[in-house]
């Protein structure tokens, strides 16, 4: 489950994947990481991944170490991007806007 929120506490932004949050202090350090992630070669790495047997194919570093990885397959990489893309266009701009993930069957729960 994905979900994008700014924080009423905190005014920070909160992408939530799962288990794991991630914190964007304004909307132009989100659209810096979407930046990053629309520049990821899907089909290449996705490629790459596949021949190592991995079923999260698109694999993003979550801390400057290296240590921390987050694992996507192609479509759950695409929701990702996608709610985002939502969420700085202005749609929906709720704390309640949901994308579930589960067996990459896309639901918007509001």
């Amino acid at each position: 489950m994905m979900r994008i929120f700014t924080c009423k506490s905190c005014s920070r932004i909160h992408l939530e994947i799962g288990n794991t949050q991630i914190h964007f202090n304004s909307p132009h350090c989100l659209r810096k990481y979407l930046k990053t992630l629309d520049s990821i070669d899907v089909v290449y790495f996705a490629a790459i991944n596949r021949a190592k047997g991995l079923e999260k194919v698109i694999i993003l570093p979550l801390d400057n170490n290296g240590s921390v990885h987050l694992g996507f397959t192609v479509r759950e990489f695409e929701d990702l991007k996608a709610i985002i893309r939502n969420y700085l266009s202005g749609e929906k701009r709720q704390e309640d806007r949901f994308i579930g993930l589960d067996k990459f069957n896309v639901v918007s729960l509001n």
